[in-house]
């Protein structure tokens, strides 16, 4: 009990002391203003006066002005000197251009006409041919002297025509429109090939595709050959040849539907 006494003065003392000192700052301030005297004011010196601001303001906007005149000489020398460089470059182009169709110009008429005679015989054939044999067949193009470029790939274009031969071994019997028909041995299918053809040179060695007629069908062929060249008007060459026609018929007018075959030739190539 008397423990309680004793917090509960100290408590109060504490509250009154508190109470006091703020009474006090809020009854006696202690405020203090600093005045100037006004004889005094005369000799002081103005530092930032209107005059000055003035100029300030003259300069800032010469300087402003300057800062913008050099802008524009500068984005107009930019813009010259744009122009001058897109002006060289469509020069440049254009040179590169004109030089490259007169190398192409000039490639071609080095190669000149190019005459391939070709002898090959099939050795793989489609089944619509399993049971035919081949014979030799000969082959003649010319190559025109016009050369393309195309993505870096130079072609020229030409003309081909040649001969196909097969003979049936074994009879057979075949079924046409619901009817059966007997394939006899001895039919042919024969013909000849005539096909418009682009030629991609690559030194001694060339490539060839074609499409056209082959016997009385559409078709189309594909060759890859190499070899060498002999004083640089003669081109002996080996390679492959793969030929199809879209709709076969033989002499016996039994359809064969899809007929090709791959043979092995050699060429002897002949620039003119």
């Amino acid at each position: 009990m008397s423990e309680r006494m004793i917090i509960s003065f100290f408590i109060r003392t504490t509250q009154f002391v508190l109470w006091v000192c703020l009474s006090t700052l809020i009854l006696i301030p202690s405020s203090s203003l600093y005045a100037q005297d006004p004889d005094d004011v005369d000799d002081v010196e103005e530092y930032w006066g209107d005059d000055e601001e003035y100029d300030d303001e003259e300069y800032e906007d010469e300087y402003l002005d300057d800062e913008e005149y050099e802008d524009d000489e500068e984005f107009e020398d930019d813009e010259e000197y744009e122009d001058d460089e897109e002006y060289e470059d469509d020069e440049e182009d254009e040179e590169d251009d004109k030089k490259g169709n007169q190398k192409l110009s000039d490639d071609a008429e080095n190669l000149g006409y190019t005459i391939d005679l070709a002898v090959g015989s099939p050795r793989f054939v489609n089944p619509a041919l399993n049971n035919w044999n081949s014979k030799v067949d000969l082959r003649g193009s010319i190559e025109f002297p016009v050369l393309m470029q195309f993505l870096g790939a130079r072609f020229r274009f030409g003309a081909e025509v040649g001969t196909f031969n097969f003979e049936n071994a074994i009879p057979q019997i075949v079924e046409q429109g619901g009817e059966k028909k007997q394939l006899a041995p001895g039919d042919t299918y024969s013909g000849i090939t005539a096909m418009g053809l682009m030629s991609f040179p690559a030194g001694p060695g060339k490539i060839k595709i074609g499409a056209g007629i082959v016997g009385s069908a559409a078709g189309f062929m594909m060759e890859a050959s190499y070899g060498f060249r002999i004083g640089g008007i003669l081109d002996i060459r080996g390679g492959i040849r793969s030929t199809e026609a879209l709709s076969a018929e033989s002499a016996g007018a039994i359809t064969l539907g899809r007929a090709g075959w791959m043979d092995g030739q050699v060429v002897l190539g002949i620039n003119l």
